[in-house]
């Protein structure tokens, strides 16, 4: 676990970054999706273990699992605003990264057209999305445009190292897997789920969270900003 310890951080140079499916939501949109819609739990629990195994890519896997889905996508807009939904105190974040002028950026492993049903851009405009893209297919199952040909699909350190690059200081916010990366690259850490476990394994310094409020309230006090 990483320290408790209150140290400041410099106004302007801070850029937040988050992960979405499991830090922003309350589910996974993905496993959610292909649970409900595609091969079913006993699928995705077995592509997550050979995924644990190191025997495919999270990559492949995800395109896998979105291979399962036939559905129209309409029914799983439905199902998603009706039965996913985020973090309570992520738009208060979000506003206040925006009135604070702390650049906010969500890069994700999974797809931008879910990640638009519940960050629009008419109620986050600042808000900057990196994510892959998805194709909707009924007939031979939907299909995935990845960011990158790495095996995560999308590799988000790369966003972290380019904006260090311009001078700022990381943050970054993740729950799982494909969050590795820039945790490792990050100089500010908060994280839950399996992140947390692989943090503190790894003996990378991180702050643990449940909500976005935790870590506003965070870094409120260690910026000295209202």
């Amino acid at each position: 676990m990483g320290s408790e310890a209150v140290s400041q951080l410099e106004p302007g140079r801070l850029h937040v970054f988050s992960d979405f499916d499991g830090t922003i939501t309350d589910k996974d949109t993905l496993v959610f999706l292909a649970e409900n819609l595609g091969g079913g739990p006993e699928m995705v629990r077995a592509i997550g273990r050979l995924i644990h195994e190191d025997k495919i890519s999270l990559r492949d896997g995800i395109a896998a699992e979105m291979r399962s889905i036939r559905a129209p996508f309409s029914e799983a807009v439905r199902l998603l605003r009706d039965q996913v939904s985020i973090d309570p105190g992520f738009p208060i974040f979000a506003k206040w990264c925006a009135a604070e002028g702390v650049p906010l950026t969500v890069v994700s492993a999974g797809f931008r057209e879910l990640i638009d049903l519940f960050l629009p851009a008419a109620e986050y405009p600042l808000v900057k999305i990196l994510a892959n893209r998805l194709r909707p297919d009924e007939k031979s199952g939907w299909q995935c445009e990845f960011r990158d040909e790495t095996p995560f699909g999308h590799d988000k350190s790369r966003a972290l190292i380019a904006a260090r690059e311009r001078g700022y200081h990381l943050g970054f916010i993740g729950d799982g897997l494909s969050d590795r990366a820039p945790a490792e690259v990050a100089d500010e850490v908060f994280a839950k789920h399996n992140l947390a476990e692989y943090c503190s394994d790894r003996g990378i310094s991180f702050r643990a969270f449940e909500r976005f409020d935790e870590v506003r309230e965070n870094l409120i006090e260690r910026l000295k900003l209202s």
